[in-house]
This record gives structure tokens, sequence and C-alpha cells, in this order.
């Protein structure tokens, strides 16, 4: 087990994610069927960005993400995570190919 995957057992907190269906279309009716959405309880750990780490995000994602996102669950773009009532946006994530964990760059969506 690596380094960063032992820190995020040690520190990750429960809290949900929510994730948004595709869209499906209705052939008897002709109009789209929202994609119903699913709430996954997972452990995450949710930190402020530091001025580096949004340095490494794309230009247009630095202005809404201040906040990074470590788990083990999975993580997709637009998912919303929520925690002690604060819903955040899942703006980025990190393409990894090793670590059996997820990072992403979160915009808080709520005050």
């Amino acid at each position: 087990m690596n380094i960063a995957g032992l820190a995020i057992d040690r520190r990750a907190i429960s809290m949900t994610l929510t994730r948004r269906a595709p869209d499906s279309y209705d052939p008897d009716t002709g109009k789209a069927i929202t994609g119903v959405p699913a709430v996954i309880p997972i452990k995450a750990v949710i930190q402020p960005a530091t001025g580096n780490q949004l340095r490494d995000l794309p230009e247009g994602v630095r202005t809404e993400a201040q906040w990074l996102l470590w788990s083990r669950s999975q993580v997709q773009l637009d998912d919303t995570v929520t925690h002690k009532g604060i819903n955040y946006r899942v703006v980025y994530v990190w393409p990894r190919d090793e670590g059996a964990f997820y990072r992403a760059a979160l915009g808080r969506t709520t005050k």
C-alpha cells in the first residue's frame, strides 16, 4: 500500500457523493428523461487548495477550484460532494495510473 493511500485512510471522514445518471430518450413520447441522481456514501479528505496546487489546474478551472478532495472512492467530473451541509462540485479530476485513490478539485456551490 502506498503512503498517500495510508494517509487518506487515517484522515478520511464520512460524506456523500451525488452523481446524476445520464439523461435518456423516450422514443414513444419523443421527450428526454432526466437521469436520476444516486447518493453514495464515501470517505474522503477535503482541504483548502494552495497556490502551487492551483497552478497545476487548467486556467479556466483555477478561479472556481478552492478545495482539494482525496478519496479511495471513484470521483467524476460534475459529481457533487456534500459535507456538513456544504455542497462542492467536482471541477477537475487528476488522471491517475497508480495509487488506488482519487484526487479532485472542488468548487463550493452553497454557503
